[in-house]
């Protein structure tokens, strides 16, 4: 077939599956057609550079961009261990974003320089970007600072959609923004847990927003909000303890539409629910809920489901609940959540396998496709549950899981045509080879695994696992996540030659590995065909079975398991390579 034949429209649509820079190297420069179409693909969907070689972004910033930079509606740029430091190399070639006249989109990933930080921002004044997203950025700004660059951001005139995903070492250094923003509808914050202070200052600076998602702490049960939230009509929130000090903030907002609370302990039950939405929350079309707590005993549980088994939930509403539990140190375990199960993550965190299940549904059939679920998060290794196994996981993209796992699990990923990061780990006291037998079963199921994590393994086999394990689609290891811990997993010159001829090195792209000698790092990067970035930890001298202290742990939990926190440790230096080959 000749691609000239076909129509625009078709193109337009065929260019919606390709990546940014497979849609520049095919069709750019071709003729004035396919030029233009080009030009009207970036004017809608925008130019993502994330997870491309350093080649093909010289490429890009050279040849491509002096000419469509005026088009672009969209760009996304990240300075992740796939393509360190891409965001200050992309405004050395002297794209300022104000040459990006049409621009409405922009979404960093993974800053964590400050400096690049605030260099962006002060680019971006005045611009008359609609969103502006900062993703999983490690910043470890004064108060200050912050506040400045969070002012920059809420002076944006035309800015309706905000999404920002911060790390810092403490949720203290936080800081709401002084200024206020008429344009903001859109605002997500996550990572961060916020004060009623914090809320208060936050409502008062963006006046019209309509549409949150945030994190809380736990309010005391005075907590009181001296004014009506009028604007807010869609609601995401997440707090440990549902106090009578959330309740309070919920009584402001008399015009959402749409709930969703992700709780712990809480004292409401289905009669308290219903009384609430009818005295203030009297348009509420849809309620979402996930939560996690303790009952003394199973009549409790008995009770809980009678109170959402009312007409007002069953017939009125069509909202159904289902819950799973376990007995845990003489207390029950609750996972009670709204049907059709509602958030993109399941964590499974049963210990054993005599796990039960009840709902309100109508048939015990119903629901059981929990197709919103793209991250599935697996604690334990389970050899027995016939729970689990109802359960049906259409959509999984992350998977992290503990090996092994029971016939029954297996059964419940059923489909992982669609998985693209796997992150396992193994029980010390089971056979290596029933373990590895498992992974490579899960591995040829999963035509599209591209990145794999090994993660907390018994030290004696971490430098031997990718000479077990063969994929024709994973591109991304890391050999190092959890190196950290117990600083175990290094691997000497014999064993870099061994890993050098395994499968997995000679497709592999971005490799994430500890190493006890300079020339390693050479080594592997001559050694490996296909490599575009490395992320080495060279650590000198014995380290095995280093743990942390419990001062360094807490600060490392605290933060959020920040990587910024893990780098450049006692006795080690981290080095992020962006490889042009």
């Amino acid at each position: 077939m000749n691609l000239e034949h076909l129509v625009n429209e078709l193109l337009l649509d065929i260019f919606e599956y390709l990546k940014s820079v497979h849609l520049l190297q095919a069709f750019s420069h071709l003729n004035s057609r396919f030029n233009n179409l080009v030009v009207i693909h970036f004017r809608t969907h925008g130019l993502d550079l994330q997870s491309i070689s350093k080649h093909d972004f010289d490429t890009i910033c050279q040849q491509n961009l002096p000419l469509i930079a005026d088009r672009i509606s969209g760009l996304r740029l990240s300075d992740d261990d796939d393509t360190p430091n891409q965001i200050d190399l992309f405004l050395s070639h002297s794209f300022i974003v104000n040459r990006f006249v049409q621009l409405k989109s922009l979404s960093l990933y993974h800053i964590s320089s400050n400096e690049i930080m605030k260099k962006v921002v002060l680019q971006i004044r005045h611009h008359p970007l609609t969103h502006f997203s900062l993703i999983n950025c490690h910043l470890t700004f004064h108060q200050k600072t912050l506040r400045d660059v969070l002012n920059r951001i809420w002076h944006l005139p035309k800015l309706t959609h905000c999404h920002l995903d911060l790390h810092f070492r403490s949720t203290s250094e936080f800081s709401i923004p002084t200024i206020r923003s008429k344009s903001i509808e859109h605002l997500c914050i996550e990572n961060i847990s916020l004060n009623s202070n914090q809320l208060s200052r936050l409502f008062r600076c963006t006046p019209n927003l309509q549409h949150l998602t945030a994190s809380i702490n736990k309010l005391s049960n005075n907590t009181q909000f001296p004014y009506v939230i009028q604007s807010i009509t869609s609601l995401k929130l997440a707090v440990d303890h549902l106090t009578q000090g959330t309740i309070n903030l919920l009584k402001k907002m008399p015009n959402l539409t749409v709930l969703t609370l992700q709780t712990g302990k809480h004292n409401m039950n289905g009669h308290r629910w219903k009384q609430f939405i009818v005295d203030y929350m009297p348009k509420l079309k849809t309620f979402r809920f996930l939560m996690f707590f303790y009952v003394n005993n199973e009549e409790e549980i008995e009770e809980i489901l009678d109170s959402y088994r009312t007409p007002f939930w069953l017939i009125d509403h069509q909202w159904f609940t289902r819950c799973h539990w376990e007995l845990d140190n003489n207390k029950i375990l609750i996972y009670f959540y709204t049907l059709p199960y509602a958030f993109s993550f399941y964590s499974y965190i049963f210990k054993s396998s005599n796990v039960r299940t009840k709902s309100t549904c109508p048939r015990d059939d119903d629901y059981w496709s929990y197709n919103r679920v793209t991250t599935l998060i697996q604690h334990y290794s389970t050899l027995h549950d016939l729970f689990l196994s109802h359960i049906r996981f259409h959509n999984i993209r992350h998977l992290e899981m503990n090996l092994p796992v029971s016939d029954q699990f297996l059964s419940v990923l059923s489909r992982l045509d669609q998985l693209t990061s796997l992150s396992v780990s193994s029980d010390a006291d089971i056979d290596d080879d029933i373990v590895l037998s498992q992974l490579q079963t899960l591995i040829n199921r999963a035509p599209r695994l591209y990145s794999l994590t090994i993660a907390d393994w018994r030290s004696s086999i971490i430098q031997h696992l990718p000479l077990y394990l063969t994929s024709n689609s994973i591109r991304r290891l890391d050999l190092q996540s959890h190196h950290y811990l117990k600083r175990d997993r290094c691997f000497n010159s014999e064993q870099c030659v061994a890993f050098l001829r395994s499968p997995l090195a000679k497709q592999c792209e971005v490799l994430q590995i500890v190493v006890d000698n300079r020339l390693n790092i050479d080594n592997l990067i001559n050694g490996m065909a296909n490599i575009q970035a490395l992320k080495v930890v060279l650590q000198l001298g014995q380290w095995d079975n280093h743990f942390p202290s419990q001062e360094e742990f807490i600060t490392w939990m605290v933060s959020g398991y920040s990587r910024t926190f893990t780098e450049n440790l006692t006795g080690t230096e981290t080095i992020r390579l962006w490889i042009h080959k």
